[in-house]
C-alpha cells in the first residue's frame, strides 16, 4: 500500500491564517497539521508517500525538505479540485492508495483500519454534517454521498481518508472526489465504509483552539533550556533548547513551548497552550487554551484566552481577550456565507496592538494595527488601522 497526501488547497475558511500559508502549515500542537499525517503513515508501516502540492506550493515543499522522512511531491499547477489533484499523482501510482487530507489530523489506528481493502471511505458521525460529506451506509458499503448537505442532527460523514485501487485513480475525470464517489456508486463499485480511529478537522479558525487542545494530550514532557528553580512546572509540559522560563512562573500541561523562546516572570501557562520559537512573554501574564506562533511578543499583564496568534504580532500591556460568540462572512459577493463561532481572538500575521485592548470574539486581518484603549469586537480587515 502506498499513501498520497493532498495538500494544495488554500483553506480560505480559516483567514487570516491562511494568507501567507496554507492549512497543512498551521502549527497545532506546535507542529505543521500535516507532520500528525506524515507519522500515522509511517507508524503504520506506508513509506512510499506522495504529496501533492499547490497553494504556496514552495512553503511546503521546504518543510518537506526538513523531514527525516523523504517523500515524493507533485504540483497541481491549478487548484482544480481535490480528485484533480489526486489524478495528478497517477505518474507515481502502482498499487492501492491511501488518500488523505493534508490538513485533518488522523491516528495510526485510523490507517491501519484502511489496510486489506480495496476502495473503501472512512466515515465518522458528526453533530455539524452541513460541513462534510454525508454517507450513507447499508450492509457495510456506500450507497450514496451527498456533500455539504443542509440537514441539521448527528450523521455519517467523509474525515477526508479514501482507498482506491489503481484501476479506479487511473479513471478518473472528476474534478473533486466527492464526484468521483458518486460516479463509482453509479457504476455499483463497491467502496466499503471504516470506521473507529481519531480524527479531526478545523473546518473555521476558531476551530484550531479545540483541535490544538486535543493534540497537546500527545506531549511528550521534555525541558531544555534555562528554568528558573522558582519556576512551577506540572503535567506534560515540552519546552524547546534555548528557551528560557522566569521564576514565580507557573506552567500547567499540556503545553508545548518552542526554541529561543522567553517567559516570565511570574507568567501563569496552561492548560493547553502552544507557543512558537522566539516568543518573549512578558511578566505577570496568563495564556490558556491559545495558539502563540512564532516571532510573537506578549506585553506585561495580559490575559490571553481560547485564541490564536499569528506570526509576528506585538501586542502591548494589559490586552485581555474575552470569549464570545459572533457571526463571521466567509467568502466574496454573493457567495458570503456566515458561520457562527465561540472564542477570544484571531490574530493574523504581524498584528500590531497598543495597551490596553480588550478583544471579544475578534478576528483581525493580516498587517493590521490597533491604537491603545479600544474595545472590538467582530472583524477587523487585513491592513486595518483602528485609531
Amino acid at each position: 500500500m502506498q499513501a498520497v497526501i493532498l495538500a494544495g488547497g488554500e483553506g480560505w475558511r480559516l483567514r487570516p491564517l491562511t494568507k501567507n500559508r496554507p492549512k497543512a502549515l498551521i502549527p497545532v500542537g506546535n507542529r505543521p497539521i500535516i507532520d500528525y499525517v506524515i507519522d500515522a503513515l509511517l507508524e503504520a508501516g506506508i513509506r512510499d508517500i506522495t504529496v501533492v502540492v499547490g497553494y504556496r506550493k514552495e512553503q511546503v515543499i521546504r518543510h518537506l525538505n526538513t523531514l527525516d522522512h523523504e517523500v515524493q511531491v507533485v504540483v497541481q499547477e491549478r487548484q482544480l479540485g481535490s480528485a484533480h489533484a489526486l489524478a495528478c499523482a497517477i505518474p507515481k501510482i502502482h498499487d492501492t492508495t491511501l488518500v488523505i487530507s493534508g490538513d485533518n489530523y488522523i491516528d495510526t489506528a485510523s490507517v491501519l483500519m484502511m489496510q486489506g481493502k480495496e476502495n473503501a471511505i472512512r466515515v465518522s458521525p458528526s453533530i455539524a454534517p452541513v460541513h462534510y460529506g454525508v454517507v450513507t451506509v447499508n450492509n457495510g458499503l456506500v450507497t450514496s454521498f451527498v456533500e455539504k448537505p443542509e440537514e441539521k442532527g448527528i450523521a455519517l460523514v467523509s474525515s477526508g481518508l479514501y482507498l482506491f485501487t489503481p484501476e479506479v485513480i487511473r479513471s478518473i475525470q472528476e474534478r473533486e472526489l466527492p464526484e468521483l464517489l458518486n460516479r463509482l456508486i453509479a457504476e455499483k463499485v463497491p467502496i466499503r465504509a471504516v470506521e473507529g480511529g481519531e480524527w479531526g478537522d478545523a473546518i473555521h479558525a476558531w476551530d484550531l483552539i479545540s483541535q490544538n487542545n486535543h493534540l497537546l494530550r500527545l506531549t511528550t514532557p521534555g525541558r531544555s533550556g534555562m528554568i528558573s528553580r522558582f519556576a512551577t512546572i506540572t503535567g506534560k509540559v515540552s519546552i524547546g533548547a534555548r528557551s528560557s522560563i522566569g521564576p514565580g512562573t507557573v506552567i500547567t500541561g499540556p503545553v508545548r513551548i518552542g526554541e529561543d523562546t522567553t517567559i516570565g516572570p511570574n507568567v501563569v501557562i496552561g492548560p493547553d497552550v502552544s507557543i512558537g520559537d522566539r516568543a518573549i512573554i512578558e511578566p505577570f501574564s496568563y495564556l490558556a487554551d491559545c495558539i502563540i506562533m512564532d516571532d510573537v511578543r506578549i506585553g506585561s499583564h495580559g490575559r490571553i484566552a481560547d485564541a490564536v496568534i499569528g506570526d509576528g504580532c506585538s501586542i502591548g500591556d494589559h490586552l485581555s481577550t474575552i470569549t464570545g460568540e459572533g457571526y463571521f462572512g466567509l467568502g466574496e459577493g454573493e457567495t458570503k456565507i456566515f458561520h457562527q463561532g465561540r472564542f477570544g481572538a484571531i490574530l493574523g500575521d504581524n498584528v500590531t496592538i497598543g495597551s490596553s485592548v480588550v478583544l471579544t470574539a475578534c478576528i483581525i486581518g493580516n498587517n493590521s494595527t490597533i491604537r491603545s484603549g479600544r474595545r472590538l469586537d467582530g472583524e477587523i480587515p487585513d491592513g486595518s488601522r483602528v485609531i
